[in-house]
């Protein structure tokens, strides 16, 4: 029966409450268990609910206890008709993590478990990840050159761990980064759920008594403040241990691409012409199209802003992306020349030295001192070619003279 109306509206703080019916989010109250294993009596399970640390169009995220390891987790549940994609980001991210000799800290969000609920509203698959603040929480522009080069270093280190691994991400950029949280690993529950933002929840209550069913929580939660509790509780001067998140896109090396659907700071050239000027919607991409994302995202946690601000995914990225590297390539010239919009563009070798002085001018500000933006300029006109051949590979990018001095 479709839900009508609810008497209390959280005012877009909170998941929409008429997306808990079928096929849509799981209901869950704060102190409910989840486990694996079906059947098991509530006090049995596993993972408890303790709060709710986010939510989107397919998924509520929430802190949770392991009872049985005593540590804090995030527990990811989807909606019940996002099933395939959500198996996908879990193989994605097993084999992007997966130990094969590499003892370097991972610098990929961790999945420690992955199994699936049914509920009233279909089933769900579940993830159980580290905590992790996203990185656009912690506020890039109040931190140290220092802070911001361990975070670009991290987000390298990140990238070249899972092409080892085999697997592209296809979605880099400042929003699908993290920063963990090892102080959790010292706090009591007691103090965690103090801490933490009071709880405030919206009741839900459908004008319809006829729908007040088990499909519906007792209420919605708002998301807690974690960034004010993480700034009370991390050591101020330690560097950030960056993780990438969001495998929803990710593919293994060699395997097709599926409809792409990433951001605009993450669509590497290649890509950009394929969907604004052959409107293809599954372009093909490899590791160079994350070497570009990890390009324009090191661009924007040293500069505070994107290397696209206010840019679509339209002619006017094509033109940005020309006038950053000076050059129109062959494939792109019959498209360029009939475009009103490309035909004013200035392509030059001297246009491009003056627009990568005006982004070193934005730059210099989360830089150490003028050599260190000097180099930083250099690293991303290395990396930020829209030939993806001509690109370097992502070790190399990591043997770059800018990150030698990075903690």
């Amino acid at each position: 029966m479709e839900v009508e109306g609810f008497h209390f509206d959280s005012m877009g703080t909170t998941e929409e409450q008429e997306r808990y019916c079928l096929g849509g989010f799981h209901p869950i109250a704060i102190g409910d268990m989840l486990d694996p294993q079906a059947g098991l009596a509530p006090s049995e399970r596993r993972y408890r609910i303790l709060h709710k640390l986010g939510f989107g169009s397919y998924a509520t995220v929430w802190l949770a206890r392991d009872i049985r390891s005593g540590t804090f987790v995030a527990v990811k549940v989807t909606t019940a008709d996002s099933g395939a994609s959500e198996e996908r980001e879990a193989k994605m991210l097993a084999k992007a993590t997966a130990a094969q000799g590499d003892t370097s800290p991972m610098h990929i969000l961790r999945l420690h478990d992955h199994f699936a609920i049914v509920g009233p509203n279909g089933l769900h698959h579940v993830l159980v990840t580290d905590v992790v603040l996203p990185i656009l929480s912690v506020g890039i522009h109040r931190t140290s050159p220092d802070w911001r080069k361990a975070a670009a270093r991290g987000l390298v280190l990140g990238v070249a761990q899972m092409h080892r691994h085999g697997v592209k991400h296809g979605d880099l950029h400042l929003g699908n980064l993290g920063c963990a949280m090892p102080e959790l690993l010292n706090q009591d529950e007691d103090d965690v759920v103090q801490d933490l933002s009071p709880y405030e929840l919206t009741v839900v209550l459908p004008r319809d008594p006829r729908v007040q069913t088990a499909s519906l929580p007792p209420y919605v939660v708002m998301p807690c403040q974690l960034s004010a509790y993480w700034a009370r509780i991390r050591s101020s001067d330690s560097p950030p241990d960056v993780k990438i998140l969001d495998f929803g896109n990710a593919r293994e090396m060699h395997e097709p691409a599926g409809e792409l659907q990433c951001a605009v700071e993450a669509c590497a050239p290649e890509l950009a012409f394929a969907r604004v000027a052959r409107k293809e919607a599954c372009p093909e991409w490899d590791a160079s199209s994350d070497v570009w994302a990890v390009g324009t995202t090191i661009y924007e946690i040293v500069a505070g802003s994107s290397l696209f601000y206010g840019i679509g995914l339209a002619d006017g990225l094509l033109d940005t992306m020309v006038k950053l590297t000076g050059a129109v390539p062959p494939a792109w010239q019959s498209y360029w020349n009939v475009r009103p919009r490309l035909q004013g563009t200035e392509v030059s070798s001297q246009a491009t030295t003056e627009e990568w002085e005006r982004r070193r001018a934005t730059l210099r500000a989360g830089c150490v001192d003028e050599a260190d933006a000097d180099q930083l300029v250099q690293l991303l006109r290395r990396v930020l070619v829209l030939d993806p051949e001509k690109r370097p590979t992502i070790d190399e990018v990591l043997q770059d003279p800018w990150f030698q001095d990075a903690k």
